[in-house]
């Protein structure tokens, strides 16, 4: 899907407040119609896989189904993929080319315990859901907590292989949903900034904002977190039943006054030609105060502070 720049500008040039609500509406629009599908398939099964690519709205997007869920009858916890990591000690983790733990990899999970969980649950069946240490690198048996689904309630899990086969070829009646930004910005039919940058630029902000982390760091580690995701996210997003597009017309007009500064002021850019195409993409774009945003907008809860 393409957005057409001009419209974007005079949009937010005449009512930003107007145009905003406008976008963050068709948002939610396709999160209610996505609820809407998920509760149709409940029939086949209480699992709903949830995936998407690095700074794709996955986090959000899942809380937001879980609200429309509960709207239409159903409690829906929600459990992060995440916490089915493996510690980097364990024999066998997966290796980069240089050696370095690859965290992209599915293998990077412990993925026979994460089948185990799943059908358990899809059968009514007791679970303790596992909790990974970030800041110690180790799973947190003592932090694990309890989980059986009840008559009328689900669960979502949520991460970047909740599509790879390792989980759905055993869970094959579970609804899967992809979520990432699938609208770039163009003008008079010419690209002007792509859906990928729209993710660069998001967890650029996000990394410097929630994560103490610069642009340098997030462009650093971008390389090998898009190989990451061309070798085990892309190639399953066909396979979902739902699809969402969590691109908002105004959002490189919101991260401009963030992004455009701390790209011009990279002092050690390991991306200096995808740095040169997002900037040259951003001074196109009208800029928006962040204080126009509203409280719950996907950007605000996610990216920004």
């Amino acid at each position: 899907m393409l957005l057409e720049l001009n419209d974007i500008n005079r949009s937010l040039r005449q009512d930003p407040a107007a145009y905003i609500a406008q976008c963050d509406a068709l948002y939610g629009q396709r999160v209610q119609d996505a609820a809407d599908q998920i509760k149709e398939r409940l029939r086949h099964s209480r699992i709903i896989l949830l995936s998407g690519p690095s700074a794709s709205g996955k986090t959000t997007t899942a809380s937001r189904l879980k609200k429309a869920l509960y709207e239409r009858g159903i409690y829906c916890h929600m459990i992060s993929l995440d916490d089915y990591y493996k510690s980097k000690s364990t024999p066998g983790f997966p290796r980069a080319k240089d050696g370095s733990p690859d965290l992209e990899s599915p293998l990077a999970l412990e993925t026979e315990l994460l089948n185990e969980h799943l059908n358990l649950l899809d059968r009514g069946e007791k679970i303790l859901v596992p909790h990974f240490d970030f800041q110690n690198q180790r799973q947190a048996p003592e932090a694990a907590r309890p989980l059986q689904l009840r008559e009328n309630e689900a669960v979502i899990f949520e991460g970047i292989h909740g599509l790879n086969p390792m989980l759905t070829d055993r869970n094959p009646e579970a609804t899967r949903l992809f979520v990432s930004t699938a609208s770039s910005v163009a003008h008079r039919n010419m690209e002007v900034f792509n859906r990928v940058w729209m993710r660069v630029v998001r967890r650029m902000v996000r990394d410097f904002n929630f994560r103490a982390a610069s642009a340098e760091e997030t462009l650093g580690m971008w390389r090998n977190v898009r190989l990451g995701e061309k070798r085990y996210i892309s190639p399953y997003k066909s396979s979902a039943h739902i699809t969402i597009d969590t691109t908002h017309g105004y959002e490189v007009s919101a991260f401009r006054p963030f992004a455009e500064p701390m790209l011009r002021s990279l002092r050690h850019n390991a991306q200096p030609e995808l740095t040169e195409k997002i900037l040259a993409g951003l001074v196109q774009f009208e800029p928006v105060e962040a204080s126009l945003l509203p409280k719950d907008s996907l950007f605000m809860e996610e990216f920004m502070k």
